[in-house]
């Protein structure tokens, strides 16, 4: 009996690879019609510009911007040219319009410079100087220094200093002191016209007496002005050519007695200071309403 042959078991069964390691581990062929898969770009570390775009210059932090140079000169010559006008301002209101003059000595009281009933001998009140009011505009004037007003002006021998005092004459009068009073002779008054001076205290009044050299007549030439301080018994004024005994007086020059026109810088209008005594300086009437006031 012929044995029939039973088919063997199927065997595992390995076929020798004989590709090289290269050929192993390289990439497949990309078989056609088959879709490309996306690379994913790796991540790099590093940014560069690309040729097509231009690379932006940078300013250098040490160097200033032209804009923020720009600025600061234009707030300094703001503010230069603010002081200027400031300046030119105060110079302009000083010299023409008003001033303030801080009042020493005793020749006006008890005017000015009496404070708490006592005659300050030294630096006192301050006032404010009217410039306006006398000043020339091509021949005309708001006032002319009037008999009566209270003024500050230069004196003819001391163009450095200042003076307050009180207009007595004007041009073209005669001022004579005749037993301790003021009296006044012109064109309305041919004999003479007592002058009246409420102003002068207890002490003064009835007290106004001549300098050392005795001149008890001044006849006041035209653009001039004869003053006497309100205190007269201290007072270097018109009488003694506001020269104190110390400087000798006056000197021969009889134009040296008067103020001229130009040297008188305004009108005392005003105490300021201190608060407690603030005030209006009004001047003096001499004549009645109904009088002439020349």
């Amino acid at each position: 009996m012929n044995e029939e042959t039973q088919p063997e078991p199927p065997k595992d069964t390995i076929n020798a690879d004989n590709r090289s390691v290269e050929e192993i581990f390289s990439p497949k062929p990309k078989e056609e019609g088959q879709p490309n898969k996306p690379e994913i770009p790796k991540p790099q570390t590093t940014t560069q510009l690309s040729p097509e775009t231009p690379e932006v210059p940078r300013t250098p932090k040490d160097k200033p911007d032209n804009k923020e140079k720009g600025k600061f000169l234009t707030l300094i010559l703001d503010i230069g040219l603010n002081l200027l006008i400031v300046f030119g301002l105060v110079f302009i209101i000083q010299s023409f319009i008003a001033s303030p003059f801080k009042v020493s000595g005793p020749s006006m009281c008890d005017t000015i410079n009496n404070l708490n009933g006592e005659c300050v001998r030294d630096y006192g009140e301050y006032i404010i100087v009217n410039k306006l009011i006398y000043q020339d505009f091509f021949g005309w004037s708001l006032s002319k220094p009037s008999r009566g007003d209270i003024i500050v002006f230069r004196p003819p021998h001391n163009k450095d200093q200042f003076y307050i005092k009180r207009i007595i004459g004007l041009p073209g009068d005669t001022i004579k002191l005749i037993d301790g009073k003021v009296y006044l002779f012109n064109s309305e008054h041919e004999t003479g016209y007592e002058l009246p001076e409420p102003y002068l205290n207890d002490t003064n009044s009835g007290h106004t007496d001549p300098s050392t050299n005795r001149v008890t007549t001044f006849n006041v030439p035209e653009g001039m002005y004869f003053v006497m301080g309100d205190n007269r018994k201290q007072s270097t004024d018109s009488r003694s050519c506001f020269r104190d005994i110390f400087e000798g007086g006056c000197r021969g020059d009889q134009q040296a007695y008067y103020v001229p026109r130009e040297n008188i810088q305004g009108k005392a209008s005003v105490v300021l200071w201190p608060l407690n005594n603030i005030r209006i300086l009004k001047s003096a009437k001499y004549f009645q309403e109904n009088e002439n006031k020349t």
